[in-house]
């Protein structure tokens, strides 16, 4: 009798072996996961209504609450997601920030969305294409509190059909 008792645990230790395991790789997957959250400042993204942007419809963004950064200089970038039907290989974005009380900068952005075989080169799945394009600028550390970023698109196009979000990420 005490060698059957001794059978039934020996054959429970290979799932609790696996029920370990699994709790052992989840919690690695979950520290790895949350180690390479890149450390954002500021995220923020628009939905363009229907996937069709209007060019004097201003994407706005305000940041009023910044960590003070070394010199004042933020890596940021700027994300664009567009769907199948956006018809061009490029995109051009007009972006203006205020640069003090009253100084507004505006800087020209060219996302370039597929090569001259019309392949996409931005990642992504199911008909949406996500590109990111690095943008580097200076806050002045007095203007840290109302920080302000408003992206437009430059395309001659009045109506910018398959743009389905604008975003920045600091």
């Amino acid at each position: 009798m005490c060698q059957e008792t001794k059978n039934s645990n020996i054959g429970n230790l290979p799932v609790r072996t696996k029920s370990n395991l699994f709790l052992l790789f989840s919690g690695l997957l979950l520290v790895m996961i949350v180690s390479c959250s890149g450390g954002e400042a500021y995220s923020r993204f628009y939905h363009v209504k229907n996937g069709k942007w209007l060019r004097d419809s201003v994407l706005v963004f305000t940041i009023d609450s910044l960590p003070p950064s070394l010199g004042g200089r933020y890596d940021m970038s700027v994300e664009v997601t567009t769907n199948r039907s956006y018809p061009y290989r490029n995109l051009w974005l007009l972006v203006d920030h205020n640069r003090g009380d009253s100084l507004v900068a505006t800087d020209t952005l060219r996302f370039l969305l597929a090569d001259e075989y019309g392949k996409w080169l931005g990642g992504g799945a199911g008909g949406l294409n996500q590109f990111s394009l690095p943008y580097s600028c200076f806050i002045p550390c007095d203007s840290l509190s109302n920080y302000r970023l408003l992206i437009r698109h430059g395309m001659e196009e009045e109506l910018l059909c398959g743009v389905e979000k604008v975003g920045i990420k600091m």
